[in-house]
Order: C-alpha cells, then structure tokens, then sequence
C-alpha cells in the first residue's frame, strides 16, 4: 500500500503544468504563434513557418547552416536593435549578421514554403523540424500522429475517443476502458480536468469531454471505436492539411493514394530532375508518358499545395513541393502503373503515386 501511495503522489506531481505549452509567452515582434489546436505553430512576419536544424542542436547557439544551405533554409535575420525576449535570443553569424534562435536553436525558413499555412520543409533530410510547441498533456497521454491530424491516444498509441453519455455504465464499460487519473492527480488546465465517476474511478477529460480507449483497438493505428455503434469519435486536436477540393482518395495495391476529382492515381516526380532527364526519362519521354495537373489560372495555394508556371502559361499544381501530373498508363481508378517511373540503378527518385499518408504530419521531437 505504501508503495502504491508513493507511485500516486509521484504522478500527481508529474501532473503540473509544464513549460511545453506557453500561449502566453513573450515573443519578438517580429515572430507570432498560430494555435493549432494540438500546439501552437511559430511564424515570422509573413506568415512563413519556422523551422531549426538538427546539427545545430550539438552545439546551441551557432548556426552550421551556411552557404547553399542557407540559400535553401534562410536564417530567421532581427532587426539591428533586437534584444532577447524570453526563451528568444540573438546569436551572431559567420557572416556577422544577427539570427533569431529559439532556446538556443537557430531559427529558420524555408525557400520552397512559398505561401502561409505550407510545412513543406518539416522532417526535409530527416534534419528539419517546425517550430511547434505541443500543448501539454497528461502523463499517460500522447499527441498521435494519423491521415486524421494530431489526434490523442494512451501509451501503447491506442486512439482516445469522447462517447455519447458522461459516465459509461456497466454495459459500455465492455467495449469501453475510461482514462484513467491517478488518485492525487490535479486538473492540468481549463482544457484538462478530472471527473470522478460513480463507480469510483477518476477520468481525464479534454474540454470536458471524458476520455475512453476502445478494447477493439489493437494495432495503433486502429480506430475500430468508430464503427462501434454509438456516436463516438476520436479526439482530434488538429486536422490534417488541407487539399484542394478537386482531391479525392482511391484505394490501390500500395494503399491509399491521392487521386483527381475522376479517381486518377496522382504523381510527383522527387531527386534530381536533371539526371532523371539525362539518363531515364527525356522530355519525350515525359511528353510520351505524364500529363501535368494543369491548375486553373485563380487557383490559391491551400496547405502543402502550390502552383508553378509551365511554358505555356498555364499553371501546374506542385504538393510538398515537387509538380503534380497523371500517368498516361494509367486507365482505371486504383492503377499505379506510374509509380517507381523514371528510377534506375543509379537514380533515387523518379516520379511516384502521391500516398494518402503523406498527410501525416509528426511534430514530436
């Protein structure tokens, strides 16, 4: 008993409010935070998000993104009088100009995020992360990465769901398992608090909804609550990108993937364009072969979606970046025929089937 007395009060305190959710932080004037439901997202003046760099966590406050590097990821520069301001300071480049760094993490943009809203850069080269700051949670409690947006779920990364009725009964208690507070835990914040239900447990609710994970969920990323009768929903703190309208999602052999408004497998083409030209694939063949996704003249950019002038004047959709075409082979909804196209023995990339995973967006560090 004893034991288990320690074990409570030690969770209780682990139940504190933590510096990883600060809305109220002081921030320079030219950087803001868009809240985004799961955290909240670090900007510049433009609406541009920010981003730090892996390798210069091995040494805080230097830059080691220089030269071509930082033609591609331009440092966040201030203003000649900038002074610190809060978990903000000012390190001095290479180069003698001064660069915004966040708890000692040189701060960033990057080139291919054309438009506000676009993360296109986030986890480029396996050594680039937004700038997020997550909202803080309960010990037994987790940010989930899904197709759906940042989403909870407990440890074992099972989903959390909000359910029809304020306290399951005997009956519901089958199916649904409540998220459990441990005996002197305290409510985290307005967002956060505890309900005592009647049959003497303590729960977890979020915006006071109280929280359950369903027993028919037994890989992580099962969802099977939802097709379990009732009017139960997982909890989504985030949504996922947006897309544009005319995007629809078609189930294939590789899985699902992005599709046109008709179900058409869509592409884009990532590595270096010139060998794929050169060596695999030359503007014939690309004629031959691929039909861009030509975008109407008044189209707007929407999450990671942008355009791109051709040569004729028109518009191509490019997502994350890279353009966005059809393949040709293709004559059914559900063909991927185009997928792995262009590749060789010595080339990585060519073009390949946009997957519905791609939506995924991991902030955790």
């Amino acid at each position: 008993m004893k034991n288990r007395t320690v074990l409570n009060l030690l969770s209780a305190l682990a139940l504190a409010p933590s510096a990883a959710w600060a809305a109220n932080a002081p921030l320079p004037s030219d950087i803001a935070a868009r809240d985004m439901g799961g955290g909240r997202l670090f900007v510049n003046a433009d609406g541009l998000t920010l981003y730090t760099f892996k390798k210069d966590r091995e040494q805080l406050g230097t830059s080691t993104c220089l030269d071509e590097c930082s033609d591609i990821w331009p440092p966040v520069i201030t203003s000649a009088d900038a002074e610190p301001v809060g978990a903000w300071s000012v390190i001095t480049r290479p180069s003698g100009t001064s660069q915004w760094a966040y708890r000692g993490q040189p701060i960033y943009t990057y080139a291919k995020d054309t438009h506000p809203g676009a993360m296109i850069g986030e986890k480029a080269s396996g050594s680039w992360d937004v700038l997020y700051e997550p909202i803080d949670t309960p010990p037994n409690v987790q940010i989930k990465a899904t197709i759906s947006g940042q989403t909870l779920a407990d440890l074992n990364g099972h989903s959390v769901y909000t359910g029809p009725m304020a306290d399951c009964d005997e009956d519901c208690l089958k199916s649904w398992l409540p998220v459990e507070a441990p005996w002197l835990a305290r409510p985290i914040n307005e967002d956060w608090t505890i309900q005592h239900r009647t049959d003497g447990l303590l729960q977890w609710t979020y915006k006071e909804e109280p929280l359950y994970t369903f027993e028919g969920d037994f890989r992580n990323d099962d969802s099977n609550g939802l097709d379990a009768g009732g009017e139960w929903s997982v909890v989504v703190l985030q949504s996922a990108p947006d897309v544009p309208d005319w995007v629809t999602y078609q189930e294939t052999d590789i899985g699902p993937v992005m599709a046109t408004s008709d179900s058409m497998t869509l592409y884009t083409v990532a590595g270096n364009w010139e060998k794929i030209r050169t060596t695999t694939c030359d503007e014939t063949c690309v004629a031959t072969n691929w039909d861009s996704m030509v975008a109407p003249d008044d189209s707007a950019p929407i999450g990671n979606w942008s355009t791109r002038p051709l040569p004729d004047g028109r518009q191509q959709w490019m997502y994350l970046g890279s353009p966005v075409s059809t393949f040709k082979g293709d004559r059914i909804p559900g063909d991927t025929y185009g997928d792995k196209f262009g590749t060789g023995s010595d080339i990585r990339g060519g073009w390949g089937a946009i997957l519905q995973e791609s939506l995924i967006q991991n902030f955790a560090r």
